[in-house]
């Protein structure tokens, strides 16, 4: 049986040679590279505060696109804490889900942001009953940040679980991979730091989970070019505001950028430009044969077009959902 992996890289090489797009996937090597350099300071921090070392480092990555992102590169603040309350450090100002750019911790070091995140759980009466939970229940403490309020999007917790799924996030404190919806249950410890878990909650490391299997999805199409256009595709757990903050953009310019009316519009897998989409399409393709159902904004979208461009080529309103096998001018 062809293994999940190679069947997504597949789809994705052939979905590139059809639409003729120049894809950009970011190498997984940067993820655990990331993962390598912090997570010694991830399991201190389990043994210190509490905090699953696994957890720890999938928030990092999420938040900070594994130390890649223009707020984490410019104020060391890996994971998204905003300067507020008593805070009388230096500031970074970005764009964020706010009108006008939020205030951002900087830290003098990936170090000192890590224990300031590690301060904010283990210190505030939002998070107490996290530390109720197993730090060997990942699971538990992905649900328990997004009820807790740490983070809006709908998709946040299983985008950590996916994380933590993938990249054996579980195996820095020594745990196992989670089915869902289980309790975990420590019958008993190899050693001072390795436990027993109960087999029922545990998944043999080569299943694929839904939450793993949405996060591959998402890190195969993680940033591409359409049209010679700088774009990204929403991960699970992304919102339009946590792409405008990656990109130092304002979520009125990603707005404009892709012809969207509001930030609701937007879902888990859309393309989102991070530049004014062009006139026509400069890639080999001269047509685009429709599937039926679809938007001209998605055709848009696909090709890097804009949408008032693409109708007039084809002499439609914008607004129009296309037929089965209906052929769009792209040039």
């Amino acid at each position: 049986m062809v293994s999940f992996r190679l069947l997504k890289l597949v789809l994705l090489l052939f979905f590139t040679v059809l639409c003729g797009l120049s894809c950009m996937c970011q190498n997984e090597s940067t993820v655990r590279n990331y993962i390598e350099k912090y997570r010694h300071i991830a399991l201190k921090h389990e043994k210190e505060f509490g905090i699953p070392a696994s957890i720890t480092m999938a928030q990092g990555i999420l938040e900070s696109g594994a130390g890649t992102s223009s707020l984490t590169k410019s104020s060391n603040n890996h994971f998204g804490i905003k300067a507020l309350g008593a805070w009388r450090g230096r500031v970074y100002l970005a764009w964020d889900d706010e009108t006008s750019k939020s205030r951002f911790r900087c830290y003098d070091s990936a170090e000192e942001s890590f224990r300031d995140h590690a301060l904010l759980l283990s210190r505030s009466k939002t998070y107490s009953e996290l530390f109720k939970i197993s730090v060997y229940d990942y699971r538990g403490w992905a649900h328990g940040l997004k009820k807790a309020g740490y983070a809006t999007a709908p998709q946040y917790a299983q985008a950590l679980i996916g994380l933590i799924d993938h990249y054996k996030l579980y195996t820095i404190n020594g745990g196992a991979k989670l089915r869902p919806g289980k309790r975990v249950i420590i019958t008993r410890y190899v050693d001072v730091a390795t436990p027993v878990l109960e087999e029922q909650d545990v998944l043999d490391d080569e299943v694929v989970t839904e939450e793993e299997e949405a996060v591959v999805d998402a890190i195969l199409r993680y940033v591409v070019d359409i049209n010679d256009i700088h774009c990204t595709v929403i991960q699970p757990g992304e919102t339009l505001y946590s792409i405008a903050r990656k990109y130092d953009i304002s979520t009125a310019e990603l707005l404009k950028y892709n012809e969207l009316a509001s930030e609701r519009m937007v879902k888990e897998g859309d393309i989102i430009f991070l530049d004014r989409k062009k006139k026509s399409f400069s890639g080999s393709r001269d047509y685009y044969v429709a599937k039926g159902g679809e938007s001209l904004h998605a055709v848009s979208q696909l090709f890097g077009i804009q949408l008032r461009g693409l109708a007039k080529l084809n002499g439609v309103s914008e607004y129009i959902l296309l037929k089965k096998g209906e052929r769009i001018k792209l040039k």
